[in-house]
């Protein structure tokens, strides 16, 4: 087995991807076949059932496996699997121009779920079609009657609060009538080898009496989307998820908890990690976490500073994506910060930003964002967002807004929520990159430039949160585990903790003066008002005239009195280990 992965033991069948477009499909798929014919009968009689009618309905059924197992110090913790088919269900009532899901103003939006994106959810049989049905209507039931009383809540609500500014109304004109079918099965896992060697890899934390807690893990999902509307779309789309992980934690001496972890994500056996790659990132991190507990406790600072690739792209995904969203450019509880600014500059003329979920890897790397169609069954597509520092565009739903009447591909959502324009695969281009080694000479020529004594480089962070609602500071926060300051003299790079970035971004992204060349990859899940989604981005290093850095909170407990138990078994009676 030259050159390859442990791991490629594990596993002994691959069930390839299932393609399909024929609508005959549905006739051998007892979940779609449920799901087409409940929707013609109930979209048939609950059309103009009511004054107000039902103009569209959509059935969504997430189809969902995993198998999951945890080990610390060389001992299995926790190991599960888990199948699920979990239906939703789209009632809208009124016409495109206004209908129930409306945002409702006033003093009448703080009442209990007035504009609350949870619409309910089911949990529906795995096979039998007849059960599925009766399922299938119950919901539908519900849901028309939520839609028919939310509906007439926005129309008294319009009567009594002041005209909207954007005219464009509740649900766009795509027609959607596509005929996908694409079923992805979760490979058959030796779980006996997963569990020898994530048990191996952790047995290494056992060496080091300074980590308090540590975890390695194996986890994997299978996901396929069933979706139906009144449209005639009938589609059916799958993604395998796989992730293997490790994490550790500390605390230093003057009670700061930190923590160091690795992800590996991929959709393909065949391009997990080596083993040897693990364990050796494994040591690094341990490593980093041994320098964090002895470093020193950062004082804020405003200064020249390197975002380091990855960190980059999560950067963008969090303080950037989250504003594109189109929904946000219409809500009245929302800083739309961005929403008057398309054709104008926002950034610096090198940088592009575009989102593209139709890219299923980057680099060889897959990307969680990657899909076919978003859950309002409109197909993935490119959007341009900017274009040499100039604001193009937003991600869109089949939520318009003004200007932009029609969706590219954005509505997702998780079970139970309504879709809403979410990011997919973000990727940031630059038009003026330099090698890594020339991008830090650039950073020290900035710390001599400012004056400043010193600058950093940001090597790892752990996500952060973007604040968009109007009611409070629209500003940002970036969450760092990793950095040092890097001196403009010949002194060594210094580790230090207990920092956070922090800004807005109209002033943040102008700091922005050169990046690297070396574009990496992001893969996470995203929470937000519709729930949790896939997500990925791609950014290369970013050289910043300037960032600012708070400090961070920290529980002021002492680091453990006693050395691990396991300590004991290594040390001798005579003391000597």
């Amino acid at each position: 087995m030259k050159k390859k992965s442990l791991f490629l033991a594990i596993f002994f069948i691959f069930s390839g991807f299932c393609f399909s477009q024929s609508a005959d499909v549905s006739k051998s798929d007892p979940v779609l076949k449920a799901m087409i014919e409940e929707l013609n009968r109930s979209y048939k009689k609950l059309k103009n059932a009511e004054k107000a009618p039902l103009y569209f309905l959509q059935y969504e059924v997430f189809d969902k496996s995993s198998y999951w197992v945890n080990s610390n110090l060389g001992a299995i913790t926790d190991e599960g699997d888990n199948s699920s088919k979990t239906l939703t269900v789209d009632a809208r009532v009124g016409s495109p121009k206004l209908d129930n899901t409306h945002e409702v103003k006033g003093k009448e939006s703080h009442s209990r779920g007035s504009n609350s994106k949870s619409i309910g959810s089911l949990q529906i049989p795995l096979s039998d079609e007849n059960a599925i049905k009766a399922k299938i209507w119950e919901l539908t039931d519900n849901s028309y009657k939520d839609a028919l009383d939310k509906y007439l809540k926005v129309v008294m609500n319009k009567q009594v609060t002041a005209k909207e500014e954007d005219k464009s109304g509740d649900f766009s004109l795509n027609k959607t009538s596509d005929v996908f079918y694409q079923r992805v099965e979760l490979p058959e896992i030796d779980k006996d080898k997963v569990k020898e060697i994530i048990k191996k890899l952790s047995a290494k934390f056992k060496k080091h009496d300074f980590i308090i807690n540590s975890r390695v893990g194996f986890y994997a999902q299978n996901v396929n989307k069933y979706i139906v509307n009144s449209e005639d779309s009938r589609i059916v789309m799958g993604n395998n998820y796989i992730n293997i992980y490790f994490s550790m934690g500390a605390r230093t001496k003057d009670g700061m908890d930190i923590h160091r972890n690795k992800n590996y994500n991929f959709d393909d056996f065949k391009d997990m990690p080596l083993e040897k790659k693990i364990s050796d990132d494994l040591d690094s991190l341990i490593g980093e976490l041994e320098d964090l507990s002895e470093a020193k406790d950062q004082e804020p600072f405003t200064g020249p500073a390197i975002l380091d690739n990855t960190s980059a792209a999560v950067f963008f995904h969090e303080i950037f994506g989250h504003r594109i969203e189109g929904h946000r450019q219409k809500s009245a509880s929302e800083g739309q910060t961005f929403a008057k600014k398309v054709g104008q500059k926002i950034m610096p003329d090198f940088l592009n930003v575009y989102d593209d979920p139709s890219i299923q890897y980057f680099k060889g790397q897959s990307l969680n964002g990657y899909y076919s169609y978003d859950d309002e069954a409109i197909k993935s597509e490119r959007s341009d967002i900017v274009e040499n520092g100039v604001l193009k565009g937003f991600l869109m739903s089949r939520i318009p807004i003004d200007n932009f009447p029609y969706s590219n591909g954005h509505g997702r959502r998780s079970e139970g929520k309504m879709p809403v324009a979410r990011q997919g695969n973000l990727i940031i281009k630059s038009q003026k990159e330099a090698p890594y080694g020339e991008l830090r000479k650039m950073l020290i020529d900035e710390i001599k430039k400012s004056g400043k004594p010193y600058g950093l480089i940001i090597k790892d962070i752990a996500g952060g949160f973007t604040i968009t609602q109007r009611s409070l500071p629209q500003s940002f926060t970036v969450l760092i585990k990793y950095a040092v300051k890097v001196f403009p003299d010949s002194r060594p790079d210094e580790v230090i903790r207990g920092l956070n970035m922090i800004g807005t971004p109209l002033q943040t992204f102008q700091k922005i003066i050169y990046t690297g060349d070396d574009s990496e990859v992001f893969n996470g899940n995203c929470g937000a008002e519709s729930g949790w989604v896939t997500v990925s981005a791609v950014s290369p290093s970013l050289l910043f005239s300037e960032v600012e850095t708070e400090k961070v909170k920290k529980s002021n407990e002492k680091p453990p009195i006693l050395k691990p138990p396991y300590f004991d078994d290594q040390i001798s009676i005579g003391g000597e280990k």
